[in-house]
């Protein structure tokens, strides 16, 4: 069990509404993304700018970005500097389609000071596994001007996990969707056959 920190600071753009409270199967998009973490996690933390928009989530710490910001890395960094343990898990709260053998074998082959995917040659620094150790490096790379995670993340020693040690949990890959658009979820719900959700 590791503590989990969900990034929930983006503000919809591409989507035309607020997708986190976008209402999917019953359940708001943001509700499927903590479903995916249970079993996971000691604890769950929600990083936001606006607290009040998900005071319906229970069994959940909501935390405000450290930084004004509205980046991913502030959430990153908020997460890495409030951490008690030496390791969390962090997820975007865009990402409902999380495999329980994703988190798992991230999380078992996990190594100081950040490991990630990388699936067909793209860097996906969402779900990462971020420890304590890493926060000398995001506080130098923010007081650099870098805003990018995945530059960041590029510029730090990391582990890369690739799709061949987790095909057999997500053989279409959908944990690495993130919703972004209205085509992204079609595309989710095309993968899961109308079912799932």
């Amino acid at each position: 069990m590791i503590d989990c920190f969900v990034l929930a600071g983006g503000q919809s753009r591409r989507f035309g509404e607020d997708k986190l409270l976008y209402s999917l199967g019953g359940k708001k998009l943001i509700e499927h993304t903590m479903d995916a973490l249970k079993g996971h996690c000691k604890r769950v933390y929600l990083l936001t700018k606006d607290r009040r928009k998900f005071h319906f989530l229970k069994g959940v710490e909501i935390l405000e970005d450290l930084l004004e910001e509205q980046l991913a890395l502030s959430g990153i960094y908020t997460a890495v500097k409030s951490l008690g343990e030496d390791r969390c898990l962090i997820v975007a709260g865009d990402m409902p389609a999380l495999k329980d053998g994703v988190i798992k074998k991230l999380v078992h082959k996990s190594e100081p000071p950040l490991t990630v995917f990388r699936i067909k040659g793209r860097l996906y620094p969402l779900p990462g596994v971020y420890y304590k150790s890493l926060l000398p490096m995001v506080e130098a790379y923010i007081s650099s001007g870098g805003k990018k995670v995945v530059d960041f993340v590029e510029s730090v020693p990391h582990k890369e996990l690739d799709e061949g040690e987790i095909l057999e949990e997500d053989p279409e890959l959908v944990s690495f969707i993130n919703i972004n658009t209205k085509q992204d979820l079609e595309h989710i719900l095309k993968s899961y056959g109308g079912k799932g959700f």
